[in-house]
């Protein structure tokens, strides 16, 4: 999914009326600075890659778990 300009406004202004009605949330200042800092966008994405990565070879770090074994 490419994020443009248009998308981000319209999720803004969606932020805007949602804190309108409810108040200031611990999500909506996490989507608002999403959808403002390009940066926090960037480590938002590279942490979720980096959690998918660890979840498909949980090997990658040395855990070596058979599939039939439990934690």
């Amino acid at each position: 999914m490419s994020l443009t300009k248009t998308k981000l406004d319209a999720k803004l202004k969606q932020i805007a009326q949602f804190e309108e009605k409810w108040g200031e949330c611990t999500r909506s200042r996490a989507m608002k600075k999403y959808c403002s800092d390009p940066k926090y966008r960037q480590r938002v994405n590279d942490f979720s890659k980096s959690i998918a990565q660890t979840m498909r070879s949980p090997n990658a770090l040395g855990m070596n778990i058979e599939p039939n074994e439990t934690i």
